[in-house]
């Protein structure tokens, strides 16, 4: 399976956190460098969307993949 982009992450003094690829939103998710997790859904409160990410343990920036993207319902 190919996967499709790299979801950004940021670093600041309380910790790693997932950003949301549509909108930029901060703060989605935070992040330790044992956590990990496949298709995780994360719902973003700004765009309104789901996203469903792959997530492997370390400290790299290229650690969360996207899935994919559910557009807003209603």
């Amino acid at each position: 399976m190919t996967q499709t982009a790299i979801v950004p992450c940021f670093s600041t003094p309380l910790g790693v956190f997932i950003s949301c690829p549509t909108c930029k939103a901060k703060r989605l998710m935070r992040l330790y460098p044992e956590t990990s997790g496949t298709g995780v859904a994360l719902f973003c409160r700004r765009c309104k969307r789901e996203l469903v990410v792959d997530i492997q343990p370390g400290t790299g920036p290229d650690r969360v993949t996207l899935r994919e993207i559910n557009a807003a319902a209603g």
